[in-house]
């Protein structure tokens, strides 16, 4: 991908998104040069191959891509989610947390 090139994520739902629902991001520039960031968890399956094939493509365009895989959210393991959660967003530029959540 270039620098203008553009990029159409499929929301996962029944329903197509009302016109006025269309967004569109920006990251500033070329990818090159920034930290991308992909958070998941082992219950979002297929979003595992999604995460896969876009770290690949982000590592191509030149940015540095940092996986976080979060764990449960009460309790002990909760903490350290949102711990973990709390420093993955202090290290990126660009954050994708799933799709249609």
């Amino acid at each position: 991908m270039g620098a203008t090139d553009t990029i159409t994520v499929l929301e996962p739902r029944v329903f197509p998104p009302r016109a006025d629902e269309t967004r569109t991001w920006s990251v500033d520039g070329p990818l090159a040069g920034k930290v991308v960031g992909l958070r998941l968890e082992s219950a979002w399956r297929s979003y595992i191959a999604v995460v896969e094939e876009w770290e690949q493509r982000f590592a191509a365009d030149g940015a540095t891509v940092k996986v976080l895989w979060t764990g449960d959210r009460v309790g002990d393991e909760g903490e350290r989610t949102r711990a973990d959660l709390d420093e993955w967003s202090r290290l990126i530029d660009i954050g994708v947390v799933g799709l249609g959540n």
